[in-house]
């Protein structure tokens, strides 16, 4: 490669990664913004007589997701679909062999879907609420049961963005990198 190739080359790499800050930072000040879309449970609009049937995964024996349906109602808009999925979850299993995917006391303060289909959820850990003390696949459980949830319920969205009490993380709780948009995970799906 002559020396003018190469400064074209890395002058285009240059120019991919400052675009891709830029787009990153721009993801991010839109979290302060007027932008995210705070729900309020009182004011859920339910479509007269529809229902949807929902997979919530939630973690179950030899370490993995079980999938469990629900059905629900739908919702008039989308985010307040995902707001009843996500209470839903947290809510916790009816199998009497499967766990929580969090601690009751979290609760979603806020959601927010972006153009790219990229979609932030906001837990809150309450200021009494530690975080519990997971180790990896614990983790991984808990972070998966949201993100194959989300992802299998509306098909809109392309990936997950976890943030706890206002912030994204490198980590959600020491071991698993949640600082980018996170994809569904099916390995850790088991089969009834």
């Amino acid at each position: 490669m002559s020396r003018r190739q190469a400064l074209i080359a890395a002058a285009a790499i240059l120019v991919s990664v400052v675009a891709i800050i830029i787009g990153w930072r721009t993801g991010q000040d839109r979290l302060g913004t007027t932008d995210i879309q705070k729900t309020e449970s009182s004011e859920q609009e339910i479509v007269a007589g529809q229902t949807m049937v929902v997979e919530l995964f939630f973690p179950g024996p030899r370490g993995r997701l079980f999938a469990e349906e629900r059905e629900i109602p739908v919702q008039g808009d989308l985010l307040k679909q995902l707001e009843l999925i996500l209470g839903e979850l947290l809510a916790g299993p009816e199998t009497e062999d499967l766990f929580p995917a969090l601690p009751p006391e979290v609760t979603v303060d806020w959601l927010h879907l972006n153009p790219a289909g990229i979609f932030y959820v906001d837990l809150e850990f309450s200021g009494d609420v530690p975080l519990p003390a997971w180790g990896s696949r614990q983790e991984m459980l808990a972070v998966y049961s949201i993100v194959n949830t989300v992802l299998t319920s509306t098909p809109e969205i392309s990936s997950v963005v976890l943030l706890r009490n206002g912030q994204q993380r490198p980590t959600f709780a020491g071991h698993l990198d949640t600082s980018r948009p996170l994809l569904a995970n099916r390995q850790l799906v088991a089969r009834r």
